[in-house]
């Protein structure tokens, strides 16, 4: 539904919001990327998404095909000519706010046909867009229709039992939602379960320890500002968590530890069962344990899909640990990013240019070459990676959801609204914007763009020249 009717959103101005941001202090706004700040993020998004598990597609936006299907068939318009798109979006690449310390290409979605290129493998800051990265890896490594089990196992005494982590950090404290990706398991139900099992058993007394030796390690990455993680921009990387403790907007601070905050939870939700529960530590379940309920997790491709929207640091370094722990791959950050890099690799990527500081693209240091972002989205696009495909149709899109919610709805790119999935990136002096956009042709473009220009007001003019040149893209009739 092109043209859907939508409010427009002045665009900001650099006066009065530039005093702000700097009085208050950019990091206390829009920080990291981590999730939208208030300057940005003045309402919800204007038009719903479909269900979670129903490929979360906006209004207009084909998803990517599956591999066993003809390339692109849903959006299988002519191919766009280099020199008419490179004329299309000249203007655009010209705004003062996009020019300086920019790197960007766009390639056919079909044909991988290089369309646009400007400093294509220069390394640069790309900020959340490394989430790209370790998005591929995880979805080439791991199961993505697999849910995340959390279980309570009986423990070694009769009056103990284990709480069993596995990796879902989104549990709501009461009752499960099904139709929710955040807090689609409850620990309410999996302690109504649990109080079932022991009352068959006679028991109504016990201590609750907790098993968390599955994907092991630190609860920060190692380069991450201290500060933005006790502000809230982040929560803590567990493999247990609640769907009520991750970082939200505005930002308030997280747990200093997930997992004993989720055991507190489950020992109420065991009172409210009528089990008269403490909190018994950390415990190793004893192998061949009884298993007294369990609960699931959304599947972990629409776990990561909403990491990937919500641009969630936490949750990203999460399944990218359990991606490495399967893999026999330790937790410590120089460990996962050893192994977001050498499976990309393995792939046949060229990673020239590449350096990993963590693997949510928080932390200072991290650089990618826009080149690797377009090339990582085209096997997605192309049939080559079903996967990814599968990955790219729960992307941010454009002027709908996500930390693109209130992006393309400026007066120069709102035709593009809901034509564009992508994945946002911002710190400060960095914005960065990698995805898919639609033209007006019906024929899928790849396009990644990334501006290390250190703006005195924050990103949000830069943004709005990345959206700007986007659009440009999806007006292309730039066929012969």
């Amino acid at each position: 539904m092109r043209g859907v009717a939508m409010g427009m959103r002045k665009r900001i101005a650099v006066g009065a919001s530039a005093v702000v941001v700097l009085a208050v202090g950019y990091g206390a706004l829009d920080v990291y990327d981590v999730v939208p700040g208030p300057l940005t993020r003045s309402a919800a998004a204007t038009k719903p998404v479909p269900e979670p598990g129903r490929t979360s597609v906006g209004p207009s936006v084909a998803p990517p095909v599956p591999a066993s299907a003809t390339p692109l068939q849903a959006a299988d318009g002519p191919a766009q000519m280099p020199a008419k798109v490179q004329a299309q979006v000249a203007a655009a690449m010209k705004n003062p706010d996009l020019a300086k310390k920019l790197g960007a290409i766009v390639l056919d979605g079909q044909t991988g046909q290089v369309l646009l290129q400007h400093n294509p493998n220069t390394p640069m800051t790309p900020a959340s867009t490394t989430k790209l990265l370790t998005a591929w890896v995880i979805a080439n490594t791991m199961n993505l229709a697999k849910p995340l089990t959390t279980k309570v196992v009986s423990g070694s005494a009769d009056n103990r039992i284990v709480l069993v982590a596995g990796g879902d950090t989104a549990l709501n404290p009461g009752k499960g939602d099904p139709s929710q990706v955040n807090g689609h398991a409850g620990l309410a139900d999996l302690a109504a379960q649990v109080a079932t099992s022991l009352k068959k058993s006679g028991r109504t007394s016990v201590s609750v320890g907790v098993d968390t030796s599955y994907a092991p390690g630190p609860l920060t990455a190692k380069h991450w500002d201290p500060s933005v993680v006790a502000a809230g921009y982040t929560a803590r990387i567990a493999q247990l968590g609640l769907s009520t403790q991750r970082a939200s907007d505005p930002a308030r601070p997280t747990p200093a530890d997930p997992v004993a905050s989720t055991l507190q939870a489950f020992v109420k939700d065991l009172a409210a069962q009528g089990i008269h529960a403490t909190s018994g530590g950390t415990v190793t379940a004893p192998s061949g344990a009884t298993e007294l309920g369990q609960v699931e997790s959304a599947p972990l491709l629409d776990v990561l899909g909403n990491a990937l929207q919500l641009s969630d640091n936490a949750m990203i370094e999460s399944l990218a640990r359990q991606a490495a722990f399967a893999h026999g791959v330790g937790g410590s950050t120089a460990d996962v990013t050893g192994f977001i890099e050498s499976t990309l690799k393995k792939a046949g990527f060229n990673l020239a240019g590449v350096k990993l500081a963590d693997a949510c693209g928080l932390s200072d240091g991290t650089t990618i070459p826009p080149r690797l972002l377009a090339q990582l989205l085209l096997s997605g696009t192309d049939g080559k990676n079903k996967p990814f495909a599968q990955v790219l149709t729960r992307l941010s899109v454009g002027g709908y959801d996500g930390t693109l919610d209130n992006r393309f709805q400026l007066p120069g790119n709102a035709s593009a609204a809901g034509d564009v999935r992508a994945k946002t990136g911002s710190l400060i002096g960095v914005a960065s914007l990698a995805g898919t956009v639609i033209t007006k042709d019906n024929r899928v473009l790849v396009f990644a763009v990334i501006n290390n220009a250190a703006l005195s007001w924050g990103p949000y003019g830069t943004r709005a020249a990345i959206d700007d040149f986007v659009a440009a893209l999806q007006k292309c009739g730039c066929s012969e």
